[in-house]
């Protein structure tokens, strides 16, 4: 109630009535303020403990979260569509492992890898504006891709002055990969070949293809006719594989067609009546898949090989052929036999939604090197220097996934590994004899090697 200006608390007794406590002013309850300051002090000391915890926290996330940019180029649409996939699906595989395992540790900060894919639709100016986009806007400190000749070299002239490691499964980059080019000052010091040397794959593929089809055949095959797109990778690769043919005693002729030809039957009827002893169906397995139903509906040859098709996409799609037809996978086939270590790989390659194409073996030129990379990162102790990186991998002998002998790059960055070969019985689409066959040790007379 208020009294005289003065305010005054009742207290409520236990038998129901009330009467008035002191008044505030007089007698103040210094017990209640103590613990009241108690209280005070002891939320203080709660929130300060929390704001101590919140910055160890944020502290350990800084140190753990840090980020490492890689870019990946590559078809995810157009004519080259089914390498391109792998390029996109592998990153996204490595990627996936490495971050899971804890990432990457650099030093005394741990990286976790980011992704930045971009879709280069089989177009150089594609290609060449998600390069600039990636290494000028991103930041990226890697690129992984592109999987032809001629958008390679293109990229690679905008990695190189950025000083960002490129990895082009891309064989016929070796045709600019030599001692002044990979050289510290060089415009190709930091790219890197993930596939083999053309002249090694095709004398490997070359003589798998002959020693698999000679015994299934009539008479011992002696003329070849090679096919194939005419765009600068498929002119670069058919140089390498018709000297290889050629160093195992076939008299070789190359025909070439348009990249976008769908309509093959004018061109095969020519070359059937060039009465080849097989046909070579030579680098883009999505044109290959066109082209050979249409060969085995005139029979063309008593024998074929498909390059680029894996025998996994050959008994998906049911294909046949009253002739033996052999094909072949860099490195190793997703179809047919395999080692037990590839054939988990494609387990959970496929397991996590990548497609099962022609070339889905292609995937391997890429995943390894991921790892390759990561471990030149560690050794390097800092991800902001690409000259050690670089040194660090020239260095290295990896044993990943890709081969059984442990992946080590040359001095004009290149790898060596094996190519594996099959031949289907005729008249079925899952029969497969398959054989390892290792590069040859030198180029066959006439082909410079580069």
């Amino acid at each position: 109630m208020i009294t005289h200006g003065r305010v005054f608390h009742r207290k409520i007794c236990s038998d129901g009535n009330s009467e008035p406590e002191t008044d505030n002013k007089k007698k103040p309850k210094v017990g209640n303020q103590r613990d009241d300051v108690n209280m005070k002090l002891a939320h203080m000391g709660v929130g300060l403990a929390m704001m101590g915890l919140a910055a160890l926290t944020a502290g350990k996330a800084k140190a753990e979260d840090q980020e490492l940019k890689i870019g990946v180029v590559a078809a995810e649409s157009g004519s080259f569509v089914s390498a391109g996939n792998t390029i996109a699906a592998a990153a996204k595989l490595a990627a996936a492992k490495i971050n899971d395992d804890g990432g990457i540790k650099v030093g005394d900060k741990t990286y976790k890898i980011k992704l930045y894919i971009r879709d280069n639709r089989t177009d150089v100016n594609v290609t060449i504006a998600a390069a600039q986009e990636l290494v000028n806007d991103i930041g990226v400190s890697a690129i992984w891709g592109t999987e032809t000749h001629d958008f390679s070299i293109a990229m690679a002239k905008i990695t190189g002055p950025a000083k960002v490691l490129q990895f082009s499964g891309n064989s016929s980059l070796g045709s600019a990969l030599n001692t002044t080019s990979v050289a510290p000052d060089g415009w190709l010091h930091y790219a890197f070949q993930t596939e083999p040397q053309e002249w090694q794959r095709s004398g490997s593929t070359a003589r798998g293809v002959l020693a698999l089809l000679t015994p299934l055949m009539k008479t011992k095959p002696v003329h070849s006719v090679v096919l194939v797109g005419n765009d600068a990778t498929g002119q670069y690769l058919s140089s390498h594989y018709v000297k290889a043919l050629e160093g195992d005693g076939q008299q070789v002729d190359l025909v070439k067609y348009p990249p976008d030809t769908t309509d093959f039957l004018p061109i095969l009827t020519r070359i059937k009546g060039m009465h080849p002893d097989i046909v070579h169906f030579w680098y883009n397995g999505d044109s290959t898949l066109t082209a050979f139903p249409q060969a085995e509906q005139i029979h063309v040859a008593p024998a074929y090989f498909l390059f680029g098709v894996d025998p996994g996409i050959y008994e998906q799609r049911h294909l046949t052929a009253s002739v033996p037809v052999t094909m072949s996978c860099v490195p190793e086939c997703w179809g047919g036999p395999k080692r037990p270590d590839v054939d988990q790989y494609f387990a959970k390659y496929f397991g996590s939604g990548a497609s099962k194409g022609p070339q889905s073996s292609v995937s391997l030129l890429y995943y390894d090197y991921f790892f390759m990379y990561a471990k030149a990162l560690a050794e390097a102790g800092k991800v902001d220097d690409p000259d050690a990186v670089v040194n660090n991998l020239l260095k290295m002998s990896y044993q990943g996934v890709v081969s059984p002998v442990p992946l080590t790059f040359n001095s004009n960055h290149q790898v060596t590994f094996a190519t594996e070969v099959c031949v289907v019985k005729p008249n079925t689409s899952d029969d497969f004899t398959c054989t390892t066959e290792q590069p040859p040790a030198a180029p066959p007379a006439g082909d410079p090697g580069g």
